[in-house]
């Protein structure tokens, strides 16, 4: 985790789950829960339930459960750290920079001004661009068909001429020109004054995922250079790990984000329906840009200027984006420069089309190796199939592999079997190194129904019951479950009892990141079972107990080879188990 976890406590437990939900939906109460109308499906009867004394919601219906963290994260399409930054913000507690031991209060509070400049700044430029000075800007926006409702989206303003107006504003707003200089929209001159960084320019407000104001990309207005201008890094922004409306995209229900290169291209396909596109601000995508994709979409397409820039940019991206577990899909502009042209020229129907005419990266990456070469060589001919061999050297999908041979022999005249045996010799160590991978992850993640509520049962007895959990654990170990998630619940419930702790489920869910994770969790927890009769809670351990280990011995030690000697050692194993008794009466 991003932080240590009793500032993830601090946070969870000043806010309520009951108001944090209030505000996203009409909950009633009933008895000691709450209930409303799911927000996570659609229903007519409220499933969806909140506890007070728990601090964890579930919908009976689409089984959505959590603390209020994953709450968050599924209602807002957060990651976690995003999700803490959120609810920290909603109570005004101020969170540790990275690598801090402790609160640097100091830092927050800078970081937090810079947040409110940007925003004053945004709403100064927003009000000069309908201003006479902003005549110009205006008409570029009206000449690039800018609808007024997108300039008023996106927040589209003007940085007027004068060198000194927005400095000049901010000073008279209170703040000093050294937190001016730290948000990067001042600098000071050789003769110790200062002045801004964005004049004269169209000013495009970059907004994070939680919906702050972080920087700005200006263009200018008429001649001059640089053509776009970014805001320099500072405390609040990274140029490297931000992309252009993703504030937007994260919550468009299409989950394939299409990537382009500027802003008009974002603002133009926004206007014209498509709200999953997303730009790179200034810089060269690179891993920390795929990081942040990767929360919100499993598939790019990238869609670049048809010059080639675009295509080198493509280029480059793919990899990024690949290595990071996202599918790449490449898209062409024809007859036109880029998408925001594209799509004032041809329109939407036109631009879906492109879309679904997108090609796989690899088939993008073949042909642009294609025009490298003079087919009328055989010389190049071969070139050209070793350069595709080692390109399909780094893929383990058999399928893809053997497409993409028949098409390059189709190309080069050379058979589709010497090109598949070249790229199995490019491979091999790295397909020997993957099966192995494969085959460890397919044994560990074998379940079964009946075993896997099995374990949830038992997990639910440990933490409701000390002594049965102490039993228990004499006789299973945490691996035996097998599952990651279950592992590492056990291990947690293992940590809290050594230490004297009580067991809150709420805050064990902290310790979990992902949205599926909570889920699983909150769902073991809220549905606890209640043993009156001792007897009763004592089968109910054994059975599954029993359960548990055999599954565990048959799936995943049983010998491999059938040799005597293992075959006994697997035999005494088992009977081991089947003569197991443990006793909740004796402790």
């Amino acid at each position: 985790m991003y932080y240590p976890d009793n500032i993830i406590e601090d946070v969870r437990n000043g806010n309520d789950i009951v108001e944090v939900i209030s505000s996203y939906v009409s909950l009633q109460q009933k008895g000691g829960r709450y209930f409303g109308l799911c927000p996570f499906h659609k229903e007519r009867t409220p499933s969806f339930s909140v506890s007070s004394d728990e601090q964890l919601y579930h919908c009976f219906g689409c089984n959505a459960s959590g603390n209020v963290y994953g709450f968050i994260m599924q209602i807002e399409n957060y990651d976690f750290v995003d999700a803490v930054k959120f609810l920290a913000d909603r109570i005004n507690y101020v969170l540790p920079e990275k690598g801090d031991g402790g609160v640097s209060a100091k830092n927050a509070e800078i970081r937090n001004t810079i947040y409110e400049i940007h925003k004053k700044a945004a709403r100064f430029f927003y009000s000069k661009l309908n201003e006479p000075e902003g005549e110009k800007a205006v008409k570029y926006l009206d000449d690039r068909k800018i609808l007024s409702s997108a300039r008023k989206k996106y927040g589209l303003g003007y940085a007027p001429y004068n060198r000194n107006c927005l400095s000049d504003y901010l000073i008279k707003e209170g703040y000093d020109e050294e937190i001016l200089v730290k948000s990067g929209l001042v600098f000071f001159n050789k003769n110790g004054g200062c002045y801004d960084k964005f004049f004269n320019r169209l000013m495009f407000p970059i907004i994070d995922v939680q919906g702050r104001i972080i920087a700005f990309g200006g263009r200018i207005i008429g001649e001059g250079e640089p053509k776009y201008l970014n805001s320099p890094d500072t405390p609040i922004f990274k140029k490297s790990q931000n992309l252009y409306s993703i504030n937007f995209a994260r919550k468009s229900d299409v989950k394939e984000f299409i990537l382009v290169e500027g802003y008009m291209d974002v603002i133009s396909l926004y206007q014209a329906g498509f709200h999953n596109v997303v730009a790179a601000l200034g810089t060269a995508f690179n891993n920390e840009h795929a990081r942040a994709l990767r929360k919100y979409a499993g598939s790019v397409i990238l869609l670049f200027d048809s010059d080639e820039a675009g295509t080198k940019a493509a280029l480059k991206a793919g990899p990024v984006l690949r290595e990071s577990g996202i599918r790449v899909k490449v898209a062409r502009v024809m007859d036109a420069k880029d998408p925001d042209e594209f799509i004032k020229k041809f329109g939407k129907a036109a631009f879906s089309e492109l879309l679904s005419q997108a090609k796989g990266y690899t088939l993008f990456q073949i042909e642009c190796e294609r025009k490298k070469y003079n087919f009328d060589s055989t010389e190049e001919r071969i070139m050209f199939t070793n350069r595709v061999s080692e390109i399909l050297a780094e893929f383990d999908n058999d399928i893809e592999r053997d497409a993409y041979a028949s098409e390059t022999a189709r190309l080069t005249g050379i058979s589709k079997e010497a090109i598949l045996s070249q790229i199995s010799r490019a491979s091999r160590n790295i397909v020997i190194k993957d099966s192995h991978k494969k085959y460890n992850k397919s044994k560990t993640n074998t379940s079964i129904r009946g075993v896997d509520d099995g374990k949830q049962n038992l997990i639910k007895i440990m933490a409701s019951n000390q002594n049965a959990y102490r039993k228990i654990r004499e006789v299973l170990s945490p691996e035996e479950f097998i599952n990651p998630t279950y592992i590492k619940l056990v291990e947690i419930i293992d940590d809290f009892y050594k230490k004297g702790q009580s067991l809150y489920s709420a805050e064990i869910v902290n310790y979990f990141d992902s949205v599926e994770e909570q889920r699983v969790v909150s769902n073991i927890f809220i549905t606890q079972k209640e043993f009156d009769d001792i007897k009763v809670l004592e089968k109910a351990v054994n059975d599954e107990v029993k359960a548990i280990k055999i599954f565990y011995l048959n799936n995943v030690l049983m010998p491999s080879s059938q040799d005597i000697e293992t075959l006994q050692k697997f035999i005494t194993e088992k009977k081991s188990i089947d003569n197991l008794n443990i006793r909740l009466l004796d402790g």
